[in-house]
């Protein structure tokens, strides 16, 4: 089936946790925008050889603003540091970087509001060799969640992640819950999957695995990109204190796009 131009992923809960994937409009771009926010605002996938290979980027570097209040959990960084350099081919290195930002003190952000916080914050770009990624820590919703569902963490753009932070406070470290370290970091795993164009999605399949029922998704469910992951899944993940790993059909997919 033929995929829209511009995918968003969600981490929903679901009476459980569940990934799910939903279309928006591609943005308009102003003719005189510098380079470097033009590649920023691709559609999602779009980068995906970029941050994966060296071929046109020697080092990467990922930005993390968080809004006072919900700076991410101690080890954040590393583990994702390591997650990176374990799949992608930088040898200039990778840096990771915490700054804090305003609270924007709204109940529920839509795509258009994560958007312009991070035109307004955002200083990591493309630029030279060095590859630029963006995640930002919001302190309230998305304005996509209804009543029986709700939204952890999506993706919006080609090198952009945004996470509901105090919806991940409210689900977790308590009985029954993962922790929101363990939370926080399945979330931020599985989005960066998507920037790397997983699954189908920027990275073209070695082997056919995406699930046919949920596009841009696993057909593993032993996969950090199964569709739901974070259901049954995460039974494994509490009881185990594990992250889901990536399967090798999705770790094939990223080397044959430049990856490890």
């Amino acid at each position: 089936m033929r995929k829209s131009p511009l995918f968003i992923f969600f981490l929903l809960f679901l009476a459980f946790f569940q990934v799910g994937c939903e279309n928006v409009s591609p943005e308009d771009l102003d003719d005189n925008a510098a380079r470097d926010l033009r590649s920023a605002r691709r559609p999602i996938g779009a980068a995906a050889r970029e941050i994966l290979s060296s071929q046109h980027f020697q080092s990467l570097q990922l930005e993390i603003q968080y809004m006072v209040g919900f700076e991410p959990t101690p080890g954040l960084v590393d583990n994702i540091r390591e997650f990176l350099e374990e799949l992608t081919n930088k040898p200039g290195g990778i840096d990771i970087y915490l700054t804090a930002i305003a609270p924007g003190r709204q109940e529920s952000y839509s795509i258009a509001d994560i958007r312009a916080i991070e035109d307004a914050n955002r200083s990591s770009y493309n630029q030279g060799r060095k590859v630029g990624l963006y995640l930002l820590i919001l302190d309230g919703y998305s304005a996509e969640d209804t009543g029986g569902s709700f939204t952890f963490g999506l993706v919006h753009r080609s090198n952009s992640i945004a996470l509901f932070g105090r919806r991940m406070r409210e689900n977790s470290d308590t009985v029954g819950r993962p922790s929101r370290s363990l939370l926080e970091n399945t979330v931020t795993r599985h989005e960066i999957g998507h920037l790397m164009g997983l699954v189908n999605v920027g990275s073209d399949m070695v082997e056919p695995h995406e699930d046919p029922n949920h596009g841009g998704h696993c057909d593993n469910s032993s996969c950090l990109m199964y569709w739901a992951v974070e259901t049954a899944g995460l039974l494994n993940v509490i009881d185990g204190g594990f992250i889901p790993p990536l399967d090798e059909n999705c770790r094939n997919d990223i080397r044959a796009n430049g990856g490890r």
